[in-house]
């Protein structure tokens, strides 16, 4: 569904559970078919997938950690947050924090953010 998977994705996950493995890859999923433009860059520095918008740029990335996943936001701190779902303190970055736990926040929050930072 949602394409090539990049070089060194599966690496970015190997040392995850099976169930963050999973999550990883549906958050994927769901982005790029919200957002089929975007792009992806495994990051190996910060383990994470990036997503590129051909005009914006950098707009965040997927970080797999043990018990859940971020997805981080470049200007994370520039976002409208009307759920109040957007952690962090810093003066960019904001993430929306994933667990295989069903809840808050959805997929339909993940794209809802996403496609806040791709207008901003």
């Amino acid at each position: 569904m949602a394409g090539t998977l990049p070089a060194d994705f599966d690496d970015l996950l190997c040392d995850h559970t099976d169930a963050i493995a999973a999550l990883t890859r549906d958050l994927r999923e769901a982005i790029l078919r919200a957002r089929p433009e975007l792009s992806e860059r495994v990051y190996k520095g910060r383990p994470g997938l990036g997503f590129h918008h051909p005009v914006r740029g950098y707009v965040g990335a997927l970080f797999p950690r043990d018990g859940d996943v971020m997805m981080g936001f470049e200007w994370g701190a520039d976002l409208p947050d009307p759920h109040g779902l957007l952690e962090g303190a810093g003066r960019r970055l904001r993430y929306l924090r994933f667990t295989p736990a069903d809840g808050p926040p959805t997929r339909e929050h993940l794209v809802e953010y996403l496609d806040r930072a791709v207008r901003s």
